[in-house]
């Protein structure tokens, strides 16, 4: 598929010197960038649900929040495991909305005027309120005259997660989201624990939906989103399950840029990540290359030695090759 340069893409500050950075900028797509809900602020992937490439379907299970995976089966993987226990038709199990939840990502608080995140998919309530409702006089009102109660304040938020990599708002007295806080406390009775490095490090917290590019150089985050577009441009599919993984390992070993990693599988991407690399660094090689600047080279980057077959250069290597 070929996507169409419709605007100008305004660009992230960044060092005046960087060129190479701005030429790929300069090659990204706006209508791409919006289909990936793509803010640069943000640096958050969202895989949208109806795409022919990098569509991501939800699970048609009332009150599921997940995403289905596999596309061969009918939803999700937990709503299979539990249709497989069950007696009913496959048709009657997809009317059965789904009981309990634990939810993924981090909603807001039911109360109007509070800033801060809810504790629990089920209490729909920041912590501090939670216990206002479940500890305090207040108990004996129902659901609706607590929210409107004057004695039900709203709460100023506590700022973002210090987590490079998150994007969720901090829940306590800790610099972290609730789920990085776990995690600090698991990861800190290892020996010689950085918690500084942890913290440039870490993992995000995704939705089944999402793929965080927080935490690594703008370089990087360029030539990520090129080298996705290049792939969706090729009509390749990409999952996010895949991308998630590729991106807190590259974070985890702090690179700088794509041509760093010279050998994928040998810091620990899987195949399909190992393909997608080397596709990706290859589409940047020939991003914006002419004949008149390989001409001069001993080895082209520019035009594939394959057979007409598989060239997948453009305009004017077709008027050679023979493709349209």
């Amino acid at each position: 598929m070929t996507l169409a340069k419709a605007r100008v893409l305004p660009q992230p500050a960044g060092p005046a010197s960087d060129e190479r950075r701005k030429e790929i900028l300069a090659a990204l797509d706006c209508d791409f960038l919006t289909l990936l809900g793509w803010d640069w602020k943000r640096r958050v992937i969202t895989f949208p649900r109806q795409h022919p490439v990098i569509g991501v379907p939800g699970c048609p299970v009332p009150r599921c929040p997940s995403t289905i995976t596999v596309l061969t089966r009918p939803m999700c993987g937990g709503c299979m495991e539990r249709w497989r226990g069950s007696d009913l038709a496959l048709e009657e199990f997809l009317l059965v909305p789904k009981a309990t939840s634990r939810g993924t990502g981090q909603g807001p608080c039911a109360v109007a005027s509070c800033e801060r995140p809810r504790d629990t998919v089920a209490s729909q309530l920041c912590s501090p309120h939670h216990t206002q409702r479940v500890r305090t006089k207040l108990s004996a009102l129902t659901w609706e005259e607590f929210l409107v109660h004057p004695r039900v304040a709203g709460h100023a938020g506590l700022g973002p997660c210090e987590v490079a990599a998150c994007y969720l708002d901090r829940v306590g007295q800790t610099p972290y989201c609730k789920v990085h806080y776990r995690r600090l406390r698991r990861a800190r009775v290892a020996p010689g624990f950085d918690e500084t490095r942890w913290r440039r490090t870490d993992k995000a917290i995704c939705t089944t939906r999402e793929a965080s590019l927080r935490g690594l150089p703008d370089l990087l985050v360029a030539e990520l989103l090129y080298g996705l577009q290049a792939r969706v441009e090729e009509g390749l599919k990409v999952r996010p399950e895949c991308l998630r993984p590729l991106y807190d390992r590259l974070r985890t070993h702090e690179v700088q840029e794509l041509n760093e990693v010279t050998d994928p599988a040998a810091q620990g991407h899987s195949r399909e990540q190992d393909t997608m690399i080397r596709a990706w660094q290859r589409a940047l090689r020939r991003l914006n290359t002419t004949p008149e600047t390989e001409r001069v080279k001993d080895v082209w980057t520019w035009r594939s030695s394959a057979t007409p077959a598989t060239c997948r250069s453009r305009a004017c290597c077709r008027s050679r090759c023979g493709r349209r």
